[in-house]
């Protein structure tokens, strides 16, 4: 079976059979034919290039599928964009493996552990050789995939899970265990609210990512937030087709996570609700009116850090010449570079986001946040415990 572009979920009758294929691939849709001929495999094929726009724009239900097989190098999504379909399909299909042909990935990329990490570890180099075989059937282990993908990684110590590259950490805690984060409302005795405008400088870098993230974090300290699609595209609405959202058709109102999201709105009416903070999701800098977003309270462009990426700024840099409290937030910017990237970016406030794929996770970019948010913040100063006492705290059968 061959699908062109994007399916409609009524195509795909309900199963579960494991020997049931989804294979995503615009340029190789006959790779898998002869293993899968072997195996007695049935693969539904799917020519797409963006999978994050399968995954999470489109209707499809994969729930009938045991394996869900995916081409990388026939893919025109940005690592960030790969990533997040993965985690999503993942959160989606918990018990559909997820299976990456990867023959045309450098050795040791930091692709490779970003997916091991997620739990992700049917990565087929080779899709000639046997472990294409093995991801088809018995599956890999974090070990074998570990061996064969990062030779020169160690494992991670027992008990703690995954580990995480350099470039690639996992999801952070707090920025400092002993400091609790709450709202301040002093601004209330000057204003009713705070706006926040957000944007990115080039299409698909993460603006409606962050400006997610960001209400989550107000809402996490206290703050009644919301988030509010200022653009056109009504994006926001697919989220009613990957996640279990409470949806208010006549109020243009999504509602998931404890996070409030609006589309089509009337701002009067999202006013007239009490909201602490108004988070406007302008989308891409080009299409947006450079004056709505200017006059926002605070002002976040979304980035990438990339050598190629970095032209994009150019145009931001233009329009905001005579405004000196536009802030920016860098994607996966490696370590080394930060204090460069800075440098070069003229004064402005940059921020370096960690690697965070779910949009509405509880803690993200906490360290990040609290420093945009810092005026409308109290820090409180939290004791740790003692460890002495702690450590000397028996429990049953005098186990520590």
């Amino acid at each position: 079976m061959d699908l062109a572009g994007e399916i409609d979920g009524k195509d795909i009758a309900d199963g579960g059979d494991q020997r049931l294929i989804i294979y995503v691939s615009e340029l190789r849709p006959d790779l898998l034919d002869e293993i899968c001929g072997k195996l007695f495999m049935i693969v539904t094929k799917i020519r797409q290039s963006h999978l994050k726009k399968l995954v999470i724009g489109s209707a499809a239900d994969f729930s009938h599928a045991g394996r869900f097989v995916v081409d990388l190098s026939a893919l025109k999504d940005t690592t960030g964009e790969f990533i997040e379909a993965i985690a999503a399909f993942r959160a989606m299909y918990t018990d559909t493996r997820v299976i990456v042909v990867a023959d045309r990935e450098t050795p040791g990329s930091l692709l490779f552990a970003r997916l091991i990490e997620m739990g992700v570890y049917d990565i087929a180099r080779d899709p000639g050789d046997d472990a294409l075989k093995k991801c088809l059937t018995t599956g890999m282990t974090q070990e074998e995939a570990r061996a064969v993908l990062m030779p020169d990684s160690p494992l991670p110590p027992p008990g703690r899970g995954e580990s995480s590259p350099e470039h690639a950490p996992p999801m952070p805690g707090p920025p400092c265990a002993n400091e609790k984060l709450t709202a301040n409302r002093d601004f209330k005795k000057h204003k009713q609210f705070v706006t926040v405008a957000v944007c990115g400088a080039e299409p698909h870098i993460g603006a409606t990512h962050h400006a997610l993230l960001a209400t989550k974090f107000l809402c996490g300290t206290g703050f009644k937030a919301c988030y509010l699609e200022a653009g056109e595209r009504r994006n926001i609405v697919y989220l009613a087709r990957a996640y279990a959202v409470n949806a208010n058709e006549r109020r243009h109102l999504l509602q998931f996570e404890g996070v409030d999201m609006y589309f089509d709105f009337k701002l009067p009416e999202v006013v007239s609700a009490g909201y602490d903070f108004l988070i406007f999701d302008f989308g891409r800098f080009s299409e947006l009116e450079s004056a709505s977003f200017l006059a926002k309270d605070i002002k976040l462009v979304v980035g990438g850090a990339k050598a190629w990426e970095m032209p994009a700024y150019s145009s931001v840099f233009e329009a905001v010449a005579d405004c000196r409290n536009v802030q920016f937030i860098m994607n996966h910017a490696p370590p080394g570079e930060q204090a460069g990237i800075r440098s070069l970016m003229g004064g402005c406030k940059t921020h370096f986001a960690d690697y965070a794929p779910y949009p509405f996770a509880t803690g993200a970019n906490l360290g990040m946040y609290k420093e945009i948010f810092r005026d409308y913040l109290t820090i409180e100063q939290v004791k740790p415990p003692a460890e002495t006492k702690r450590a000397g705290k028996k429990r049953f059968f005098g186990l520590r």
